[in-house]
């Protein structure tokens, strides 16, 4: 049972292998299906290089764990760009909503966000919080 007004939590594990696999063979196309355009500037450090794998299976876990906390189901789709993982200032992570994944976090009431990444051993981690 959730308790109202409770932080929300939402973990999230990525192998790094597979998503070195997709930017091989997909390259563009991968980033581009999972990602924003603004979150492929950061990735690429504004197209001045190709994005490491583990930063990229960072990313793509922090969305996985967003997308644990949002909850979606039903007719509540959320395609992959509309939760972004943006650069800060100082590099740290940070979620951004828009569409479809804006508009559920609203309707559940969450309002502040906080979400850390790691990457070791072939793996990359998130943890997301959301706070009403």
């Amino acid at each position: 049972m959730t308790v109202p007004h409770a932080p929300q939590m939402g973990c999230d594990l990525q192998a790094v292998a597979p998503v070195a696999e997709a930017l091989e063979r997909r390259g563009e196309r991968y980033l581009r299906a999972v990602f924003s355009p603004e979150e492929v500037a950061d990735l690429t450090r504004g197209g001045e290089g190709a994005p490491s794998a583990e930063s990229v299976a960072g990313r793509f876990a922090a969305k996985e764990a967003v997308m644990k906390v949002l909850r979606p189901g039903g007719d509540d789709a959320v395609p992959w760009p509309h939760i972004m993982i943006r650069s800060a200032a100082h590099g740290e992570p940070r979620v951004q909503l828009r569409d479809s994944a804006r508009l559920l976090a609203h309707r559940r009431g969450l309002r502040e966000w906080s979400v850390t990444t790691s990457h070791d051993g072939g793996f990359a981690m998130a943890v997301a919080l959301a706070v009403c």
